[in-house]
């Protein structure tokens, strides 16, 4: 169910042909971030990456090439999808601290699945 929302967001996005046959699973709990990185361990980089949200709020950190671009910070809720790819497939991305919440799904945590063509 979730690598068909995956493709139909990166359809949406412009990305038709994405198929993903990876799906990375993050936990994030109360005080726990993901600090600023890259996605560039798949095969083919002119795929894209799309991220699905559950659970507790988080703020999602998106800069530049560099990692010293000041990033934007979006709010992402329970059930968001980003896309992101072309140029901006190499942008350092990462998560804000998590704030204590509760979500009635979920609980205290929030889950991120990152879907990805990594062969």
């Amino acid at each position: 169910m979730f690598r068909s929302v995956a493709t139909e967001a990166a359809e949406q996005a412009g990305y038709r042909h994405f198929l993903p046959d990876a799906c990375l699973i993050n936990r994030y709990e109360p005080g726990t971030k993901l600090s600023l990185h890259q996605d560039r361990n798949e095969a083919d980089l002119s795929q894209p990456i799309v991220s699905v949200s559950l659970g507790v709020p988080a703020v999602f950190l998106f800069g530049g090439p560099q990692r010293g671009d000041r990033p934007v910070r979006w709010r992402l809720e329970h059930g968001d999808v980003v896309v992101w790819g072309g140029a901006t497939r190499l942008f350092h991305h990462g998560i804000e601290r998590l704030e204590d919440d509760l979500h009635p799904l979920t609980g205290r945590c929030r889950i991120n699945l990152t879907f990805r063509k990594a062969g």
